[in-house]
């Protein structure tokens, strides 16, 4: 044989052996694809789309991106090359599961993880007796992706120890920073900063619109506001201040600001509109329609609503101006995602997210106006297993705020989170570069892609890969960054009937029924783990929080501030453990509001947890609108409520009027306008009187405590003093909302 023949034939076995190995590869994928499919389908019919949902995009963005079955299971039709939302046929959305299935279900999904990294294992195996390392390791990779310790997967990739796993160095880098600005933003949220209010501080853009605000100031920042909310005006510079030191912590460059600019922050739409229209303003028109803040010289401008949009606030501002960034999606992103990290909520757009058109937004549609990071981190993720990756990185900095997308914003927010942890030079100079672009009118992303791959070690689609990675959790460390308790995990048994009995005191109430979702039921999971392993926090204070010495979380202490959370409970009490709730204002709330959609619900032994402000949106249009209690005539409520059943919020108020100490408060009566106030904070009377026309003193709480017991979203309250007189009972409810005076009025019978 000449030497020529011997190459050729060597050759040729050569590409018979890629071309075998690329069909077994191919048949691989093939198996596994229908492994996924099937617990897809599974779960979808033991009612759980939103999990088979996400098994369905794992199908297709692992294994075949065009398999037929995934497309379809998801609602999906194929038009020409592509895959299309069937609109004729909209994917399903909440889960009806039974309760029961949760345990098997779960279970069914954990023995499929190993099956499926047990099959790429032996696929590593056998492309390393082949020589073929950079298959091998690709293999080694995922049976990590799906089991989250292999000693023959982490030798291979040449692990180290992570957090009590195994990951790589960039992965350390990752674990490492994530860990320091959580602990830097749970130290800080307990700090106490010096704040306090001062006199004769001018502000041109207030004085020339000529409204009424006080000034508050703390060492580094001062805010103007309504002369109503200067204790919230006070607890904001706090955040400021806390939000600072976070910043110092998160950023590698210092912030270099000599003088912070003033910020004035207002409850009323209208007052801000106010100070627009007196200030002229560029783009007036548009401003007053889509924007909820605006710079005037030195000064930030925001109507802010409630006292939780007023804190989010100051602690965006903080951290826009600390990452000096320009471009929109950026300066956007890197705000949210401090505020995520701080609050785990986003209650602010700078600019509003555009209205839905027709007369009902779809659950997405809904979804990505929520202001729980819980849900966007729900949104993120499926983003990041869509085939396409969703909006790509290279976009982003000429992405124009005032007509972000949906999956923009979340993409923002979601890629700022990510690179935050990685490296935040690397944001900066995704900015500076599309600064530099912008001046030369050159808003080409592949340009931009171009020009920072040139000067960069880690490339824009690598950045995009690992961005993928990070909110698939794509790898051990990844997943114990995130700490997610997975949707099938926190399907408890008999959460059915207790979802059934709710429902019933709703309707008993005239309220409407709500759904269920195995999602928000992660975090009523979590609290109540937390509160069967500590039997002695019984109180309403420490049922509404968590404390980290106790095993809790920052982030679990935020969720179950506004959680509805009952211990030694049993289904045949059901009835009169919501009868009792009537009298808990934040509790009767979970029974009246139409708002609440989609619930998330766990029962662990005799501990009930329900998640009802992660699911809210806008109710049908016969149920919209606000209402009261009591609404009905010829009720009888018990005259008097116990301070210590109602928390630390009542205590507070009651100390604030001269009444510490005091054990008990007459009935609290209420208004309910959904998820927030829908008026005038600063402008509600309540006028209580015995049927004799006595007057019954008291006072107004809203929608800012830290305990669900006292208050809700988008409550108000009236506290009477003392226990109420037997007999009659009548009240007058008026408030302000635009330019219209409206009232709500009844009586009831106190026994």
């Amino acid at each position: 044989m000449t030497y020529r023949s011997f190459l050729s034939t060597l050759c040729a076995l050569s590409l018979v052996a890629h071309a075998t190995g690329q069909n077994d590869e191919a048949d691989f994928n093939q198996r596994q694809a229908k492994v996924l499919n099937a617990f897809a389908k599974k779960a979808f019919d033991k009612g759980f789309p939103r999990q088979a949902k996400i098994v369905w995009l794992q199908t297709i963005k692992l294994y075949d991106p065009d398999n037929a079955e995934a497309w379809k299971g998801m609602h999906y039709v194929k038009i020409g090359s592509s895959w299309n939302p069937d609109t004729k046929n909209p994917y399903p959305t909440a889960d009806t599961g039974n309760g029961a299935e949760g345990a098997p279900l779960f279970k069914a999904y954990e023995a499929l993880r190993k099956d499926l990294a047990s099959q790429h294992k032996m696929q590593a195996e056998k492309w390393n007796r082949a020589d073929r390392t950079d298959r091998a390791n690709y293999h080694w990779k995922m049976v990590l992706r799906w089991v989250e310790k292999d000693e023959q997967a982490q030798k291979a990739l040449e692990h180290h120890e992570v957090g009590g796993v195994t990951g790589t160095g960039l992965e350390q880098i990752l674990f490492d920073r994530s860990k320091m600005i959580e602990k830097a933003v749970e130290e800080q949220s307990k700090i106490d900063y010096e704040v306090k209010r001062v006199e004769g501080v001018e502000c041109p853009p207030l004085d020339r619109a000529q409204v009424k605000y006080i000034t508050v100031r703390s060492e580094h920042f001062t805010l103007h506001g309504d002369p109503e909310e200067e204790d919230n005006l006070l607890e904001a510079l706090k955040w400021s201040e806390r939000a600072l030191k976070v910043c110092e912590v998160a950023f590698p460059w210092p912030h270099g600001i000599d003088q912070w600019p003033s910020s004035a922050s207002f409850s009323a739409k209208e007052t801000y509109q106010q100070i627009l229209k007196a200030n002229q303003v560029p783009d007036l028109e548009w401003r007053l329609e889509h924007t909820s803040t605006c710079s005037i010289g030195n000064t930030h401008i925001a109507h802010t609503g409630g006292p939780q949009v007023l804190f989010d606030n100051e602690v965006r501002n903080v951290s826009r101006a600390c990452s000096h960034f320009g471009s929109d999606a950026l300066v956007e992103g890197i705000g949210h995602t401090f505020v995520g990290m701080i609050f785990n909520n986003n209650r602010l757009f700078a600019v509003d997210l555009k209205k839905q058109e027709g007369t009902t937004a779809s659950e997405e549609d809904r979804e990505y106006t929520s202001p729980d990071f819980d849900i966007w981190k729900n949104l993120s993720l499926e983003m990041a297993w869509k085939s396409t990756g969703g909006v790509p990185a290279r976009e982003l900095p000429f992405c124009d705020a005032a007509a972000f997308t949906n999956e923009q914003r979340i993409k923002a927010w979601s890629f700022c989170d990510y690179l935050m942890r990685r490296d935040p030079q690397l944001l900066a100079d995704f900015d500076q570069i599309a600064l530099q672009m912008k001046k030369e009118r050159n808003k080409q992303p592949l340009e931009f892609e171009k020009r920072f791959d040139e000067a960069h070690e880690a490339k824009v689609a690598q950045l995009d890969k690992e961005w993928e990675d990070f909110w698939t959790g794509a790898s051990p460390v990844l997943k114990a960054i995130q700490n997610n308790t997975p949707p099938l995990q926190a399907i408890s048994k008999g959460v059915d009937k207790w979802l059934e009995a709710y429902n019933a005191a709703r309707k008993e109430r005239q309220a409407t029924p709500v759904t269920w979702s195995a999602n928000l039921s992660a975090r009523c999971k979590e609290h109540a783990e937390y509160l069967k392993k500590n039997k002695d926090q019984r109180s309403p204070a420490q049922l509404h929080t968590e404390v980290v010495d106790l095993g809790g979380s920052y982030v679990g202490s935020m969720f179950a501030e506004m959680a509805l959370v009952e211990t030694g409970v049993n289904l045949a009490g059901a009835k009169k453990m919501f009868e009792k709730w009537i009298s808990l204002p934040g509790y009767r709330d979970a029974l009246l509001n139409n708002s609440i959609l989609t619930v998330g619900m766990y029962l662990d032994g005799d501990i009930l947890v329900i998640n009802a402000v992660s699911g809210l949106g806008a109710p049908k249009a016969s149920n919209a609108g606000y209402t009261w209690f009591p609404r009905d005539t010829g009720l009888i409520l018990d005259g008097e409520v116990a301070v210590a059943d109602l928390g630390p919020d009542v205590e507070k108020l009651l100390k604030k009027n001269g009444r510490e100490g005091q054990k008990k408060v007459g009935f609290p009566i209420t208004v309910h306008f959904g998820s927030g106030i829908g008026a005038d904070r600063h402008s509600f009377t309540c006028s209580m009187t015995t049927a004799k026309g006595e007057k019954i003193d008291g006072a107004i709480m809203l929608d800012d405590g830290n305990a669900r017991t006292a208050t809700a979203p988008g409550v108000v309250v009236f506290y009477p003093f003392e226990p109420l007189p037997k007999g009659v009972i009548n009240f007058v409810w008026s408030w302000k909302a635009g330019d219209k005076m409206l009232q709500a009025k009844g009586s009831f019978q106190s026994k």
